[in-house]
């Protein structure tokens, strides 16, 4: 059986002993404030070096997933607000912390200015299932001075208008390059690869007259398998599904 684990942890963790941020300020953006380019696709940079965290025009819902490392179908979703009203913070952490800390950092943020409470609930989900092909998968070892990177852009054909998405990453993992996926794929991808370390990888998202959207599941997953030899097969597996119990607007000035 499939077992699909996650880092989710209940409300009655202990906060006393979570990492906080030494300051940090939260201002509700205007109605209609459009999200901020990369957050469809689940990539946004919120962390910096300095131990400075920005996030500008969020939602809470996409903050959430953030800071427990989970997809859409991996939390209840709470009031509807939750992915409607845009934040702006800012806060700051030691100059050394890291991504990982600052995301325990974030939790410990939800819980104590927006008031987050939730339980976790083990459900059975429509899953995908990544493993290795028949053939080796196209993936390179990354080289001493290559940097953690993902990189999107268009090819522009010669009426300048995009032909495909090259898509380039530098020492990723295959649990990273899932959870980029993800979210497009709109399920958990339970990773059977049995690849521990970071790679670089390139593929190309090429859209057709049926499928005009580079990032349709079914352009993903073929360019996955055909380009870097890694198979999705679609099952379904129990779920660790953060159930929200109760959560609470911050108004400005807060």
């Amino acid at each position: 059986m499939l077992m699909v684990l996650s880092s989710i942890h209940g409300h009655c963790q202990d906060l006393s002993k979570t990492p906080a941020f030494e300051v940090a300020s939260i201002t509700p953006c205007k109605p209609g404030t459009p999200e901020p380019p990369g957050e469809h696709a689940g990539m946004v940079q919120f962390t910096y070096p300095g131990g400075r965290f920005q996030a500008n025009a969020t939602t809470l819902k996409f903050l959430l997933e953030w800071a427990y490392g989970i997809q859409p179908s991996q939390h209840t979703g709470g009031p509807s607000w939750m992915e409607t009203d845009r934040y702006d913070i800012a806060a700051k952490a030691e100059g050394n912390a890291g991504d990982a800390q600052m995301k325990l950092m974030a939790r410990a943020l939800l819980a104590d200015r927006f008031k987050l409470k939730f339980h976790n609930e083990n459900r059975t989900q429509p899953v995908y299932v990544i493993a290795v092909g028949k053939s080796a998968p196209k993936l390179s070892a990354p080289k001493e001075d290559d940097k953690h990177f993902l990189h999107v852009s268009p090819v522009m054909g010669p009426d300048r208008k995009p032909t495909s998405f090259h898509v380039e990453a530098t020492r990723f993992s295959l649990a990273q390059l899932v959870d980029v996926f993800a979210r497009q794929l709109g399920r958990v991808i339970v990773n059977q690869t049995g690849l521990d370390g970071e790679y670089n990888f390139a593929m190309d998202l090429t859209p057709d007259e049926t499928r005009p959207n580079p990032l349709d599941p079914a352009i993903i997953m073929s360019a996955m398998r055909e380009q870097l030899g890694l198979m999705l097969t679609a099952q379904k597996a129990p779920v660790d599904v953060m159930v929200i119990d109760s959560v609470e607007k911050v108004a400005a000035g807060n």
